[in-house]
């Protein structure tokens, strides 16, 4: 079911709902100077939807004798509506070659659910659990 429009708070700015973007990070398709990110931003601000608030890359599991590598890059997001939000992140993120595995995190009805990038399409609202061993 469709959430209605959030109105906007008593001191005039919208109110807004956190979502991420999870990028797995691929040996020979480096985004070294992570414009993805920035891709990402311009596309929800043109359409007035969100913007990025940050990002970072995190740690996979160690290998035997040698340190981890990145496994994938986070993208925290602020937007103003989820549905619309996510049908742009799927939109853009197919447009700028995001691998197979990218996961966009949200909410819905009070449960932690993904899409998950399976080209040519998307595995939608798909179950996610935290925890220990769960990244």
């Amino acid at each position: 079911m469709a959430q209605p429009p959030t109105p906007p708070r008593a001191t005039g700015y919208v109110r807004t709902q956190f979502m991420f973007v999870k990028i797995p990070v691929l040996p020979d398709a480096d985004d070294l100077y992570h414009q993805r990110e920035d891709r990402i931003d311009q596309a929800l601000k043109a359409k007035g939807l969100g913007t990025v608030i940050g990002w970072g890359d995190s740690l996979g599991e160690a290998r035997a004798g040698r340190s981890r590598r990145v496994a994938y890059t986070r993208v925290d997001l602020d937007v103003v509506e989820v549905e619309d939000a996510r049908a742009e992140l799927q939109a853009v993120l197919a447009a700028i070659g995001a691998p197979a595995g990218t996961e966009i995190h949200y909410s819905r009805d009070g449960a932690s659910v993904a899409d998950i990038y399976a080209p040519p399409g998307w595995r939608l609202a798909q179950p996610v659990v935290y925890g220990v061993g769960q990244q």
